[in-house]
């Protein structure tokens, strides 16, 4: 198989730097030739050349009846601004420079799915989905979306509580993307919106604001929470959540993979950590079993920060689970 590897350092959709420096310490920790060992053919891309980026002011609408809570964002940690209070506030943090980078993964995932490769798109944030997923659901409508997540990354603009974007794009590749986002008009092409809520599952989370708690119940996504996991084992969890989104088992499978769904014992070298996380052994079962279902196309990998890393323990975790989902195994 050829697997056309995505570069998406994309790092703005989170607060801490290091993690756009995720796809060259994947490269030079020798994914490429992990890859080769097993079999695959791999086209690299490179990194793809995204805008630098500041925070825009009003770059997100806020209702009249969310003014107190625009009026509380508008503070930095020392409690004092030199903006003027108006009823628009950034609320959806670089959105500009997040949607020009998203379209532009989105474009390159599109053109490499079309020529029939997998399509392995490597992180920088979280917020990278906004493009990989428009990009695969073009070229290939009928995908189903396991996301693996310690987070659900369900909040919106109105409900996100700190504005970073890498929270947001499992919403707003739903649909809930509000119209006027800068530099995402992209994303309300009908042809890029037809995943439904039916085909996501969404496995590990343990860590949901409460805005993104509700719009989750009210979309109708299916949620393995740890709970589930620790409760009936990761195998069940994961044929349940297969089953649950593959309709008559025709669909192909893209997961996008949080490196935080790990339990930071294993996976240190992230940005959001939460304790309680996915096993070593669970995040590669979660992988092997998508990789043996034979339905699996595309993969992303975000949040692995280097900068944050203990002797390069996650990036080498990284490795290891990309080569489970895309067919290695112990026997």
């Amino acid at each position: 198989m050829r697997v056309s590897l995505i570069g998406a350092p994309l790092a703005l959709g989170q607060s801490k730097p290091g993690v756009g420096l995720a796809p060259a310490a994947l490269r030079r920790a020798g994914l490429v030739e992990a890859l080769v060992q097993i079999g695959h053919e791999v086209f690299d891309t490179g990194d793809l050349d995204f805008p630098r980026g500041k925070v825009h002011q009003a770059e997100v609408e806020i209702p009249e009846t969310d003014f107190d809570g625009a009026r509380r964002n508008l503070f930095d940690e020392g409690g004092t601004t030199t903006t003027t209070l108006t009823a628009t506030v950034t609320r959806a943090k670089h959105a500009r420079e997040v949607g020009e980078s998203c379209h532009m993964i989105s474009e390159l995932v599109c053109q490499r799915a079309t020529a029939g490769d997998f399509c392995l798109t490597l992180g920088g944030d979280h917020s990278i989905a906004l493009g990989s997923i428009p990009g695969i659901i073009s070229a290939r409508p009928e995908t189903a979306l396991i996301w693996v997540d310690a987070h659900g990354d369900f909040n919106t603009p109105e409900t996100s509580p700190s504005g970073n974007m890498h929270g947001m794009p499992l919403a707003m590749v739903l649909g809930y993307a509000k119209e006027g986002l800068p530099n995402f008009d992209w994303l309300l092409n009908e042809k890029l919106r037809k995943l439904t809520p039916d085909r996501v599952a969404l496995v590990g989370v343990r860590s949901l604001d409460a805005g993104e708690r509700r719009l989750l119940k009210d979309a109708g996504v299916h949620v393995y929470s740890m709970s589930d996991i620790d409760r009936y084992g990761i195998g069940p969890v994961m044929e349940k959540a297969m089953a649950a989104i593959n309709g008559d088992g025709r669909r192909t499978f893209h997961v996008s993979f949080d490196i935080d769904s790990i339990d930071p014992a294993e996976a240190p070298g992230t940005g959001t950590l939460v304790k309680g996380g996915l096993t070593y052994r669970e995040a590669h079962t979660i992988l092997e079993m998508v990789s043996e279902s034979g339905l699996l196309t595309s993969l992303d990998l975000a949040e692995v920060n280097p900068e944050l890393d203990l002797n390069g323990q996650t990036t080498a975790l990284g490795i290891e689970l990309i080569c489970s989902a895309l067919g290695k195994s112990i026997f």
